[in-house]
């Protein structure tokens, strides 16, 4: 039972240091739902995120992690990637409206849009990879209650990630309180930049794994 604890408590701290540092797609959108929608809907948006990397740790634990280094995955995902960031970056940086919009009312929406704004991102398929990989070291045993401490290893990871986007909810959601309707629009615009930015990464990434697939 301590080496359970051990390895919650060992997840929870990578967990932290992973989701300090990491600045995708998710988090930007996260943040600007957080602003426009409060609570509710930034914390419909965490779970869906939250249901994106818990799905992908899952699939790399069972075995699936050496799919997501195929070439022809890589180059896929990244093209889809890239063009579903173009469009959402464009659309946020041409944005006409005069006040702050509402989010949709559909629970479902807001949710779907956190869980594929993740899985969309082709470098969380290759974070959980190696993650996999860094964790496994330190646990032996083939046997899936073997394995167990790595997974609960593992679980410690996703409830910090989870404890993040819940802490970046409530900052958006407070920031969001206190801002004009011009200076939102200001706001819609820079992440709007930002998700072009990233798409262009992507666009780079998607042009070289082309070349070398081919």
């Amino acid at each position: 039972m301590q080496d359970w604890y051990l390895s919650l408590f060992k997840g929870f701290a990578q967990g932290l240091l992973l989701g300090i540092l990491s600045f995708g797609p998710s988090f930007f959108t996260l943040i600007h739902t957080g602003i426009q929608g409060g609570r509710s809907a930034g914390l419909r948006m965490a779970l869906g995120i939250f249901l994106s990397e818990s799905l992908v740790a899952m699939a790399c634990f069972f075995g699936l992690s050496s799919y997501f280094v195929i070439p022809l995955f890589q180059v896929v995902f990244t093209g889809v990637a890239c063009s579903a960031l173009f469009f959402l970056g464009l659309r946020a940086i041409l944005n006409k409206n005069e006040g702050i919009p509402e989010v949709p009312k559909s629970k479902v929406a807001t949710f779907s849009k956190g869980f594929l704004m993740n899985t969309l991102n082709p470098f969380v398929f290759i974070l959980w990879v190696g993650i996999l990989a860094t964790a496994s070291v330190g646990y032996k045993g083939d046997t899936l209650q073997e394995r167990l401490p790595l997974l609960i290893h593992l679980m410690g990871i996703l409830l910090a990630l989870f404890s993040l986007d819940l802490g970046k909810v409530l900052l958006s959601d407070f920031i969001g309180k206190k801002i004009s309707a011009p200076v939102y629009q200001l706001i819609t615009r820079y992440f709007g930049g930002v998700l072009v930015v990233i798409a262009s990464y992507f666009a780079y990434k998607f042009i070289c794994l082309l070349m070398e697939f081919q």
